[in-house]
């Protein structure tokens, strides 16, 4: 069974597996906070590709980052795709069905700057965390002094999102085998949907006699690892990251960088 989870293997190594795991989960937000709060396409382009480089640099698994990726694409359409519709008041794009349908052009850049902050994000994420291993995700999170409560629900959780999926796609195959045929999606997504909710239902009483069982053998909530100290290397990448950020952010005009680029393939009259 294929996970779902962005995590490696414990037998598969990295380049960037040597990087201490709260460094590796830290890098992830250095990247993504600033185009998340600068409304900029070209910051957002620009850590797109940094990212890109970056994970073919170390050696991850690219095809299986996008593959995850690809699963989500759609609810992030479905986000933008009705922004050019109400937002702005410049036209670039009439046309009738029976009713006025406008397309905005502000709504339109809107659109594409939001489908890329967003992409831009999951990409990052997937790729940094598909070089921690679970345990690895877990002692960054508690050694960054996480509440004892959050990271022992995050646990439960994650513990059961292949299992929800895994029993989601026997249910399906079953249906089919029966001669059930589910062709359009949205009737996909809907059974999809349904069998999701009453499967974690199931899952929730199952979860809830484990933590008890867990009680009773002494679990206290509190998750421990042997100690693993960060390395001066590891400071240094970190603050080559926060480096890289703060000259893109307040050094370089990115804007003027693409203009010229592009210039140079098509010269602009």
């Amino acid at each position: 069974m294929e996970s779902l989870l962005p995590f490696r293997h414990e037998n598969e190594l990295t380049f960037i597996s040597k990087i201490h795991p709260i460094i590796r989960f830290l890098i992830p937000f250095i990247l993504i906070i600033p185009f998340l709060l600068i409304k900029d396409i070209y910051l957002t382009i620009t850590i797109l590709f940094i990212n890109l480089i970056l994970v073919i640099v170390f050696r991850l698994k690219l095809r299986r980052i996008f593959s995850r990726i690809k699963k989500i694409i759609i609810f992030i359409l479905l986000l933008v795709i009705f922004l050019p519709l109400y937002i702005g008041e410049t036209i670039i794009y009439q046309f009738n069905l029976g009713i006025s349908i406008k397309i905005y052009r502000e709504g339109f850049e809107l659109a594409i700057l939001l489908f890329f902050r967003i992409f831009t994000a999951i990409f990052v994420f997937m790729s940094f965390f598909s070089s921690l291993t679970y345990s690895e995700f877990i002692e960054a999170i508690t050694k960054i002094r996480f509440p004892s409560i959050f990271v022992g629900s995050l646990v439960i959780f994650l513990h059961y999102i292949p299992i929800l999926a895994y029993s989601n796609k026997r249910i399906l195959s079953a249906q089919e085998l029966r001669g059930k045929r589910i062709t359009n999606y949205w009737t996909k997504l809907k059974t999809h949907a349904f069998i999701m909710a009453k499967t974690l239902l199931i899952n929730m009483d199952r979860s809830e006699r484990l933590y008890e069982s867990l009680k009773m053998r002494g679990f206290t909530g509190k998750i421990t690892f042997a100690p693993r100290r960060i390395k001066f290397n590891d400071i240094g990448i970190l603050l080559i990251f926060i480096s890289v950020v703060f000259i893109l952010v307040f050094f370089i005009n990115l804007k003027d960088i693409y203009i010229g680029v592009v210039g140079l393939f098509y010269p602009l009259k």
